[in-house]
């Protein structure tokens, strides 16, 4: 059996399918090991995991004062790109700097790498540790690219700012691979584009359903497709006034953990729903008070956070961010969404859903309450978006992603360690 070592980004959308398949990796007779700032040493082991606490920094940038010429305006956003890339920059060197004897004190024979973690293959090449790559989402070398009735209209500054920040470091290219490579070099690393030649991933695993995917002509041999990630016993549990829905069709509306754009969407969802007469609950994610939305149209049920499952089984329209986690738990209940993509992957997946016919997207620029409404209509009104639903409902909850995903852990495996231990006899004979 293996010890593995996970190493991920923090957000909950990173997170909770990770632990899923630790979990899932356990119930095979493995161990495993996250590896994460010490305030999510509960919620980690809670799941019956291993922990290793590894102190990360926090890399203030500089703060840009609020002025209304253009050009401090431009210096503003130039200077949070930099703050920005010279966050990433100090927090690869913390992760390079503290992995490595971590991973050696815990004991871990191999690395399960969340992609967004920029230093997890370099750490394995340096420890000559195997591993395996996750994709949460659509994965980065697929392309986030959407339509344009999708994707929201940006200034140059912030086409600039989106670019650098993409480019560097979803294509590690520019600074952060500059940064990485620097790093590579002084312990006698090549650079980080050729890592697929020199250490190259057993396996790169996405829990993104193929069902759900633009048609592809040629995947790589050892990238593969599973299902979602998701465990539904292991759900903390969540307190909900069940007693306060009313018996109207109820819609459910989560924007995720993180960047949630403007607050005020949530104003003009309720006041959507107040006009067709549906019952709004709202999830707050964990991140905002409930108290700072009081007096929304309609009276909507606003929680900190929900138990999602339970209501997403309720609800009879999801609206939705685009964030992979919660549009595959819509999927796998076979409902139908309104989605309002805001950044990264959320516009790429809402394509997706347009294409699939499971959902109206809007973008920012047509997110009026009156759009809002007129969208809620067309999803309660024709049949077509619950019947595909329901269709990717029987595919997706065929497909067993996390037994899928560590069948393909585990053959991997077994295909590797006969071949290190032969490298390592001709090492030795040598």
């Amino acid at each position: 059996m293996s010890h593995f070592g996970v190493l991920a980004y923090r957000g909950t959308g990173h997170l909770n399918p990770l632990i899923a398949l630790s979990k899932q990796l356990i119930a095979r007779g493995h161990r495993v090991t996250f590896f994460q700032h010490h305030e999510l040493e509960q919620r980690v082991r809670q799941h019956g995991l291993e922990f290793f606490p590894i102190e990360i920094p926090s890399f203030s940038g500089s703060k840009q004062q609020q002025v209304k010429t253009d050009r401090y305006k431009t210096a503003g956003c130039i200077g949070e790109i930099r703050d920005r890339l010279k966050r990433i920059d100090g927090e690869m060197e913390t992760f390079l700097r503290e992995y490595p004897a971590a991973i050696r004190a815990a004991g871990v024979d191999t690395l399960i790498v969340g992609e967004i973690s920029l230093t997890g293959p370099t750490v394995a090449e340096m420890l000559r540790l195997p591993y395996f790559i996750v994709s949460t989402s659509i994965p980065h070398n697929f392309g986030w690219e959407s339509p344009r009735n999708i994707t929201t209209p940006l200034s140059w500054l912030e086409c600039l700012q989106k670019e650098i920040l993409e480019v560097s470091v979803l294509r590690m290219r520019g600074p952060v691979r500059r940064s990485l490579d620097r790093y590579r070099k002084q312990v006698g690393l090549g650079s980080i584009r050729r890592i697929g030649e020199t250490f190259p991933e057993l396996a790169h695993i996405t829990q993104w359903p193929q069902c759900l995917e633009t048609p592809r002509s040629e995947l790589p041999a050892n990238f593969f497709y599973t299902g979602p990630f998701i465990d539904r016993e292991g759900r903390a549990f969540v307190e909900f006034p069940w007693e306060r829905l009313d018996g109207r069709p109820m819609i459910y509306a989560s924007l995720g953990t993180t960047r949630k754009g403007d607050p005020a969407i949530f104003h003009r969802i309720a006041e959507a729903c107040n006009e067709l007469d549906l019952q709004l609950v709202i999830s707050l994610g964990g991140r905002r008070d409930p108290m700072r939305f009081i007096g929304l149209p309609g009276n909507p049920l606003i929680v900190e956070n929900a138990p999602q499952l339970e209501l997403l089984n309720r609800a009879e329209i999801v609206i939705t961010h685009a964030g992979p986690n919660t549009v595959l738990e819509t999927l796998m209940m076979g409902k139908p969404m309104l989605a309002l993509p805001i950044t990264l992957d959320q516009p790429a997946v809402a394509a997706r859903l347009a294409r699939l016919g499971v959902a109206e997207v809007l973008s920012t620029e047509s997110r009026s309450a009156q759009q809002i409404c007129a969208a809620l209509v067309q999803v309660q009104g024709n049949s077509h978006y619950r019947e595909a639903a329901q269709r990717l409902q029987v595919q997706i909850c065929s497909l067993n992603g996390l037994d899928r995903a560590v069948g393909i852990i585990e053959e991997a495996l077994a295909k590797y360690l006969p071949v290190l231990s032969t490298r390592r006899h001709l090492i030795t004979f040598l």
